[in-house]
């Protein structure tokens, strides 16, 4: 039998920043549209290399003894490496930025490849109220959405842009926030009873009539 203590989840088991015995229920990132542009100019891109490198030698030609058109295509190269560059570090941004659903939290960990790297978390039992918004053709059809939380302890408002399977994570959401309120106001109601109910009735224990103990032969 494996024991209890071993059961228990310890702290930065799953992600960084994890709480003792806090359960991870899911992540997300942003939704894919969010780099469809960056993809569309990557194929362009590729398109215009594969047609460049198919007429190499009909562009050497044109390059022989022209200035002009040489700098024009330094000037393309400089052009083409700051792109490259460019669009890899917006593919790695979108995958290192998520947010995570825990059963007390909701974490926002915003992170860049260089500057920045900020985390904000959220305890289900801070948010008042969840809201769901889903409209438009894409945002049904690939099925993305925002998610608005309103927090008690203010009036600010926490948006998640752009979240696949809005629907999923909303409900995800609003179970643990109930189980973590309800949770808190056990506790709370347990801490304001007296001690005296607070402490355990033991069950009577019956007498045995010494005629009905065994006798010892």
């Amino acid at each position: 039998m494996v024991p209890l203590d071993s059961l228990k989840i310890g702290r930065d088991e799953i992600f960084k920043g994890q709480q003792e015995n806090e359960e991870y229920i899911c992540f997300f990132r942003h939704h894919w549209i969010d780099i469809l542009r960056e993809l569309i100019y990557f194929i362009i891109f590729l398109t215009l290399i594969t047609i460049l490198i198919v007429k190499i030698g009909e562009i050497q030609g044109v390059l022989r003894g022209n200035r002009e058109i040489k700098l024009f295509f330094f000037t393309g190269f400089l052009g083409i490496t700051v792109f490259m560059h460019r669009f890899f570090i917006k593919i790695l941004n979108y995958f290192i930025n998520v947010g995570i659903i825990t059963d007390r939290r909701v974490i926002d960990h915003k992170r860049s490849l260089f500057f920045v790297d900020s985390m904000d978390s959220i305890d289900m039992a801070q948010i008042q109220n969840i809201e769901k918004i889903q409209n438009g053709v894409l945002p049904s059809i690939l099925r993305f959405g925002d998610i608005k939380l309103y927090l008690t302890a203010s009036d600010s408002i926490k948006t998640f842009h752009r979240i696949p399977n809005a629907r999923f994570h909303f409900r995800e959401i609003n179970r643990k926030r109930e189980a973590r309120q309800r949770a808190l106001r056990r506790g709370l109601r347990r801490e304001q009873e007296p001690p005296e109910a607070q402490k355990e009735q033991k069950p009577e224990q019956k007498e045995i009539p010494e005629e009905k103990i065994a006798q010892p032969y």
